[in-house]
């Protein structure tokens, strides 16, 4: 170890030695700043997330906004501006996707890449299509039913347009029904605790996936599936 001087008066910079100088450069250095105080950086990835919740919440207020524009026309027989309202919609749509996925280089700490897509995350094709036949259901019901039957017999045109109708209420609702259930399959984390049949390394995984959240162990409480020892 480096013998240091002992001067009542303490060390002078100039008077150091390159090792005393090493030694001491951490006090040398001031404390950083904390939050709500001058020169206070936010760290990047609690940044990233701020950005990540503003850019969602614009973009489903895009989207909603161009499906109630899309939706109002539609019902009240403009289709032109029901047209325009479906581009706001579909651009709201990428936006959501986008922003999901984090393709943006803002939305991601320097270093990341973009979140990998998942397998399951294929069956959403189901309800969309469930979506889009009721979309075109209901195009039917409002616009083609009323052209094709009001000058012949106006009560056939009305059975027409409520059986459309009610099939465009069935074909919305099933998606609906699916896209929870496929949610709960895509986004719920696997968990085989209560399997009958779980992996003899479970408890090792459980502990080092506990040590990657920062979730702390203690000699009294790491967990153990052995009906052995009985923990």
């Amino acid at each position: 170890m480096t013998k240091r001087n002992n001067n009542r008066f303490g060390l002078r910079f100039e008077d150091m030695s390159e090792q005393d100088r090493a030694y001491y450069s951490a006090f040398f250095q001031d404390p950083a700043p904390a939050e709500g105080e001058p020169g206070y950086t936010v760290p990047a990835h609690r940044a990233v997330a701020a950005r990540v919740r503003m850019y969602f919440g614009l973009s489903f207020t895009l989207f909603v906004v161009g499906l109630l524009c899309t939706l109002v026309p539609l019902f009240t027989g403009h289709l032109l501006l029901a047209g325009a309202g479906l581009l706001v919609v579909l651009v709201g749509l990428f936006l959501l996707i986008a922003v999901r996925r984090r393709r943006f280089a803002s939305l991601r700490v320097p270093g990341q890449a973009p979140v990998a897509k998942n397998k399951k995350a294929k069956w959403f094709w189901f309800p969309h299509s469930l979506v889009l036949l009721g979309v075109a259901s209901a195009i039917i019901a409002i616009a083609v039913v009323p052209y094709l039957f009001a000058p012949e017999d106006e009560n056939l045109m009305r059975s027409h347009v409520a059986m459309w109708t009610e099939i465009t209420l069935l074909l919305w609702l099933m998606a609906a029904l699916f896209y929870g259930i496929f949610a709960l399959a895509v986004y719920t984390p696997e968990d085989h605790d209560e399997s009958i049949i779980r992996p003899t390394d479970y408890a090792e995984r459980q502990l080092e996936k506990d040590l990657s959240r920062g979730i702390k162990h203690g000699d009294d409480d790491f967990y153990d599936s052995s009906w052995i020892s009985g923990r």
